[in-house]
């Protein structure tokens, strides 16, 4: 139904528009339209539709409301002028604007008045031409200064009416902190009750209000941020309905538009004095003038020298304005916190966005009076008279310390802090304050030291064992073994059922004593040097080769090795490092073929990779990192002797280089035991 009387309007306005046409218009203040002659036997076309035109109604003089609720002013004449002009009935629907808007764009009116062109609207609407010039000012309170344009309004809280385009005008040049209110009147009524200290608003509803409410001594008006114009609009495509209603105002003359906005806006006074009265100040004039003539000269001399100073100034106004607004821009996006303070009196004078944010305050460059007090604790040595005593020392040359300040909600934060003296203007020695926050790397340092501080009691605790394995262990044992030897020895071939037990006992206190020798062994690995030196890997592998020379015969070994590199390692732990993992081969070999161990190395960044190869029994996949565990073994101590201690051994030497320790194996085949050590660096 909706759309079935969108068309039957069009068609009323389509129809209406071709008899505008053909028909010859009305004389001038004429309140009909124009007359149709219907021919006999013609039915007579049913009257058009009344025009919705919803428009802003707190918009003195263009629209306001009467004492009694009823629209006024300029635009509800001109519609009234135009009805006549058009024959066509119009319906003013006067609403705060946002909601003018919202409905006019939900399809509740045909057309939209006091309109200003931004780019967002110029996609949906279809824009009348200007019929009025509007200036669009800072309205402000009387006791501030310095609010001119857009950037001044940094800082603070601005008022503005709701749908207004001074919202996008304001939000382009980075001012977002906004207040809306429904219309100009409640705008200025907040501003009187002193929610607000600037406003953006246009200068008629402005002028009207202050003076209506007696608030215009209270307030100034800046220059003109910028001249928008009033138009009325339409939908996008609705281009019938557009020219419809510019036919009905092109009826409207000028003249007949200048006596509607004189009657709003009222005349220019008008001088009631009598002729002679007015020949005689003329006269006077004319006398005044005569004088006048005598000092233009000199004023004009005067005026072209003033000009050219003017100019001068004009100009390095402009680029110290400029570069005020450029300064403002950069020091608020800067991404570390900065605070002037005055050198003497750690008086803070200025703030820039992040130092704000940091701390967890608001508003403009200090104007919260921000203090040291408001930014430290109230313990030494983080307190603001600590504070003040570092700035006091920066007359001695730059300084950089890492302070525990304080948030605005009280919670402790780290922050760097770099402090410098500067001299900006003449108002005497500044410190710049540039702080960085660093509590995420404090709290994780603190975490480190604890860590640090729990593996250093562990390594003493691993100390104190080696200690007693190495005393109190090992004695004992030793003593079990002789006395074991000695009954052997006593009872040797008097009872068979005494001489085995006590064979079992030896050896069990032999295999107890390597356990203690492989723990005491393996817990000296951190504690065998505190730095690394050059380590010849082929010589290391060698003395290792040395020291199993008779294991590797007995088990008929070959061993081959490639060029091996010079490392940065602990010499005697390579050597371990060798003869544990090519020992370990010689233990777990294949006895149906000759074992074959191949070392080899290669180049991997700034680390080598050490390859130990070998085609022994192999190792099952779930079990290849079960292997490096301490004490864990994969075979019975009869089947294969071992503490389960040596591949463990390995791998902690290893990691204390830096480096990794792992193996690849294939059941039956063989295993190809990686590690890898760090590369001699190259001289430079």
């Amino acid at each position: 139904m909706r759309r079935r009387a969108r068309r039957v309007r069009a068609g009323g306005l389509a129809v209406l528009l071709a008899l505008v046409v053909v028909t010859p218009l009305a004389p001038a203040g004429a309140g009909s339209a124009t007359a149709i002659d219907v021919s006999p036997g013609l039915a007579r076309p049913s009257p058009p539709e009344p025009v919705r035109v919803m428009l802003d109604d707190t918009y003195p003089p263009y629209s306001f409301r009467a004492g009694d609720g009823t629209l006024q002013g300029i635009l509800p004449d001109l519609w009234a002028l135009w009805s006549q002009r058009s024959g066509i009935p119009v319906q003013l629907i006067g609403l705060d604007w946002a909601e003018a808007q919202r409905r006019f764009n939900a399809g509740e009116a045909e057309v939209l008045d006091t309109v200003f062109h931004t780019a967002e609207r110029d996609r949906i609407y279809l824009f009348s031409a200007p019929y009025a010039t509007i200036e669009v000012p800072i309205v402000f309170e009387a006791g501030l200064s310095g609010i001119r344009d857009a950037a001044a309004l940094r800082g603070f809280t601005v008022g503005v009416k709701g749908g207004d385009a001074c919202i996008d005008f304001l939000r382009q040049r980075g001012i977002d902190s906004l207040r809306p209110y429904p219309s100009y009147e409640t705008l200025i009524d907040g501003a009187a009750r002193g929610e607000i200290r600037v406003a953006c608003i246009d200068r008629p509803p402005a002028s009207y209000y202050l003076v209506q409410k007696g608030l215009e001594s209270r307030f100034r008006a800046s220059p003109p941020l910028y001249a928008g114009e009033f138009h009325w609009v339409v939908r996008k495509g609705e281009d019938r309905l557009r020219e419809t209603v510019q036919a009905g105002f092109d009826r409207i003359s000028p003249e007949q538009r200048r006596r509607i906005v004189e009657h709003w806006l009222g005349e220019p006074l008008r001088s009631n004095l009598d002729p002679q009265t007015v020949q005689a100040v003329g006269l006077a004039l004319l006398g005044i003038g005569l004088i006048g003539v005598l000092l233009l000269v000199w004023v004009a001399t005067l005026r072209r020298q003033v000009a050219a100073k003017t100019r001068d100034l004009t100009q390095a106004l402009a680029e110290l304005s400029a570069g005020a607004l450029r300064f403002r821009t950069l020091f608020d996006v800067i991404n570390d916190a900065i605070l002037l303070h005055d050198a003497e009196s750690g008086a803070i004078r200025l703030t820039n966005r992040r130092a704000r944010d940091l701390f967890g305050f608001r508003g403009g460059a200090n104007d919260g009076g921000l203090t040291l007090a408001d930014l430290c604790g109230d313990t030494p040595p983080y307190d603001a008279a600590a504070a003040l005593d570092h700035l006091h020392a920066t007359a001695d040359g730059p300084r950089r310390l890492e302070w525990l300040a304080r948030h605005r909600d009280g919670h402790p934060l780290w922050v760097e802090v770099d402090l410098r003296r500067v001299v900006l203007d003449d108002s005497g020695p500044q410190v710049l304050a540039v702080l960085r926050d660093i509590t995420a790397r404090k709290e994780s340092d603190e975490q480190l030291a604890r860590t640090l501080d729990a593996l250093t009691r562990s390594n003493t605790d691993l100390e104190r064992f080696a200690y007693a394995a190495s005393h109190d262990l090992r004695e004992p044992l030793n003593t079990l073994v002789r006395y074991a030897q000695l009954l052997e020895r006593r009872l040797e071939g008097s009872d068979p059922s005494i001489a085995e037990p006590l064979g079992v006992i030896a050896t069990a206190a032999r295999q107890m004593m390597r356990l203690v020798e492989g723990l005491l062994e393996f817990s000296r690995v951190d504690a065998a040097g505190r730095g690394f030196d050059p380590v010849d890997a082929g010589r290391a592998l060698t003395v290792a080769l040395g020291y199993l020379d008779q294991a590797l015969a007995e088990a008929g070994a070959t061993v081959e090795a490639a060029p091996l590199p010079l490392v940065a390692a602990d010499d005697t732990q390579v050597i371990q490092l060798f003869q544990n993992l090519i020992g370990n081969a010689v233990k777990y070999r294949d006895r149906a073929r000759p074992l074959r161990v191949r070392v080899s190395a290669r180049r991997d960044g700034a680390m080598w990779e050490f390859t130990v190869a070998d085609n022994g029994i192999g190792i099952e996949a779930d079990y290849l990192e079960q292997i490096f565990v301490i004490f864990k073994r994969l075979h019975a101590h009869s089947a294969i002797p071992g503490v389960g201690i040596g591949l463990a051994l390995c791998r902690r030497i290893v990691e204390r280089h830096g480096g990794r320790l792992w193996v690849d194996s294939t059941p039956g085949q063989g295993s190809a035991f990686r590690f890898t050590l760090g590369a001699v660096p190259e001289a430079e």
